[in-house]
């Protein structure tokens, strides 16, 4: 006997279609660009000394194929029961949250770098960048409602619904970056009025801000958007994506700034990543003397 759905049924499984379509989108764009830039990942992982830097980057780098392989096993298992689903969309936002957090605190760093590591100014900064990532993690399942697919054929559960609290986070975390990309382009700003546009750091930084932090900005606004306008299981895929872009962004952003430095100290202008970390001040100038190369990283 062929089972008959109702109207909402149908369109509940039309909705849950075409959002499981953008996971093998977002799993095809993180294994090309893992493939594309393979061999400057080796290179950095190789050259970069072991510090905090170096091991936030590596779970930037990484820890989305965990994510990419629960979704597609999510997705393409059909009999999955309630628990299971339920317990796989946790973990999807526990790992999430690591890898947005290990990116926020990425492009935080350079932040602080930048303004001189005020502390007062930190504090702030991380207090916007961290509570939307707890909040995040801390009630996603209590906020978020996972019920069975009406239609075993496309899919065993969804979520039906997002939380208030997950989207004033992500509100939240909109405005932390936002605060970011303005410090970023207004002490930028002053340094290429200092350094004018003959230092390849100087151009890097720019580019910087106006790229990755401005995409990392714009994905998060796009979730947010999501989250608000369509259904919850539109914004599941928008969040997975969220992940995997700012874990794309962030550590694109560590190997660039990481092999201008390391091409820099090797020239006649022997400038490193101290220049970059610095405060826009009278001190950022050229030291003769040779500062050791990324001592940050």
């Amino acid at each position: 006997m062929v089972p008959l759905f109702d109207q909402s049924d149908i369109s509940i499984g039309i909705t849950l279609q075409h959002a499981n379509y953008a996971f093998p989108a977002i799993a095809c764009l993180c294994v090309y660009d893992f493939a594309l830039t393979l061999d400057k990942d080796v290179a950095f992982i190789l050259d970069a000394p072991w510090r905090i830097p170096k091991l936030t980057y590596l779970t930037c780098r990484y820890l989305p194929f965990a994510l990419i392989f629960t979704d597609m096993f999510r997705i393409s298992q059909l009999g999955l029961s309630l628990k299971s689903c339920t317990t796989l969309f946790a973990s999807n936002s526990y790992v999430g949250g690591i890898v947005l957090f290990c990116a926020e605190s990425l492009f935080m760093r350079r932040v602080l770098a930048i303004m001189g590591y005020r502390w007062l100014m930190a504090c702030c900064n991380v207090v916007l960048f961290l509570v939307p990532v707890v909040v995040t993690l801390a009630l996603y399942n209590s906020s978020s409602t996972i019920i069975q697919s009406p239609i075993p054929k496309v899919g065993s559960c969804y979520s039906s619904k997002q939380g208030r609290i997950v989207i004033l986070a992500y509100v939240l975390l909109v405005i932390a970056e936002i605060e970011s990309l303005g410090l970023m382009l207004y002490h930028s700003w002053k340094l290429y009025r200092e350094q004018g546009n003959s230092s390849p750091l100087v151009r890097v930084l720019v580019r910087h801000n106006i790229f990755y932090f401005a995409c990392g900005l714009l994905f998060s606004t796009t979730v947010v958007v999501i989250m608000v306008v369509l259904p919850a299981s539109y914004g599941d895929a928008a969040s997975d994506l969220q992940f995997v872009i700012h874990g794309i962004l962030v550590t694109r952003m560590q190997r660039e700034l990481y092999n201008t430095a390391h091409t820099e100290e090797t020239s006649t202008w022997n400038m490193s990543l101290p220049l970059v970390f610095a405060p826009a001040s009278s001190e950022m100038q050229p030291d003769c003397r040779g500062p050791s190369l990324y001592p940050e990283y």
